[in-house]
């Protein structure tokens, strides 16, 4: 397991891995995509 400043992320290591930082395979950062339209927002348009 690889910690990612939160959790403790499991990392299944491959051969293609091999060369490879492990932090490589533990993202930081989570996206949740862009704001979604709300009510008010579509009616400001």
């Amino acid at each position: 397991a690889v910690h990612d400043g939160r959790r403790h992320v499991p990392v299944f290591v491959t051969e293609n891995m091999v060369g490879h930082r492990l932090g490589e395979f533990a993202p930081t950062r989570t996206y949740r995509g862009h704001g979604k339209a709300t009510e008010r927002s579509s009616a400001l348009k």
